[in-house]
């Protein structure tokens, strides 16, 4: 009785020894959600919009802005948009393996570009997949039957060049976007942003201009996005916070053919 009193006292005191042991090595294993060692909070997430300035090719008169975003779980969506002149003809538009202004073969077809927009989904690619194949160019092609002369080219590139962040009084960090608006419109046409961060519109056609939601002249899609309404009525930079997830389109109230869009995500 004795030796069987002893082997249980001492197999109860293992047992409460390997629990313990099981507590201190969990306690000592960096959490889940903790970041991994030498990378920041923002390089261990995974994009899931990005923006690519498409800029003017061969005196083409055409400029504008690509928007990547992820639909799903496995489809990148590829949105084109020119300012300047719509071509009279569809362009052919792909992501090219290489960098802009001679990037090299097609990686990517994508829609051909009608009155100055397409949109193409590829399927089973995600943007941090396509971003593991860097480098590469967004071009757009004068026409099908000159496809050696480029209106517009963009680089792939990880982040966001529209995009500057600055901290407030009390030490928080704010992302701003900026769009330009010169007489060519609005550059980049779409830009895609979160809730809760800013947009600067700067206008630059050496004329008076007001930025407001659609629909003209009412601006009732989004009555708080109007420039008239705030202190920046009359100037030349325009600050909007956006606080709604949505697609926000807007115009230049004074030329309202000047036309632009916000996509704004949780």
């Amino acid at each position: 009785m004795l030796i069987i009193a002893l082997l249980v006292i001492g197999g109860g005191a293992y047992g409460v020894k390997k629990l313990n042991d099981k507590k201190v090595g969990k306690e000592n294993q960096p959490a889940e959600n903790e970041n991994v060692p030498g990378k920041s909070v923002e390089e261990t997430k995974k994009p899931t919009t990005l923006q690519v300035k498409l800029n003017e090719q061969n005196a083409s008169g055409q400029g504008g802005q690509a928007v990547l975003v992820e639909v799903g779980t496995s489809t990148l969506r590829v949105i084109v948009n020119l300012a300047g002149k719509p071509s009279s003809v569809p362009q052919p538009a792909h992501i090219h393996l290489g960098a802009c202004p001679n990037p090299g073969a097609v990686k990517y077809p994508l829609t051909d570009v009608g009155n100055g927009a397409s949109q193409t989904d590829i399927p089973n690619l995600t943007l941090e997949e396509l971003l593991l194949e860097l480098p590469l160019a967004i071009n757009v092609h004068k026409s099908a039957a000159d496809l050696k002369a480029y209106v517009a080219c963009g680089d792939i590139l990880r982040g966001d060049a529209n995009a500057t962040s600055t901290s407030d009084a009390g030490g928080a960090v704010k992302k701003e976007t900026k769009v330009t608006y010169n007489a060519q419109g609005f550059s980049p046409k779409t830009v895609t942003i979160k809730k809760g961060e800013t947009v600067v519109f700067e206008n630059k056609t050496g004329k008076s201009a007001s930025i407001a939601s659609d629909e003209h002249p009412t601006h009732l899609l989004y009555p708080e996005f109007d420039q008239y309404k705030t202190d920046a009525r009359g100037q030349t930079e325009f600050k909007f916070t956006f606080e709604k997830a949505g697609t926000w389109k807007y115009h230049d109230h004074l030329n309202a053919s000047m036309v632009g869009t916000v996509i704004v995500t949780e």
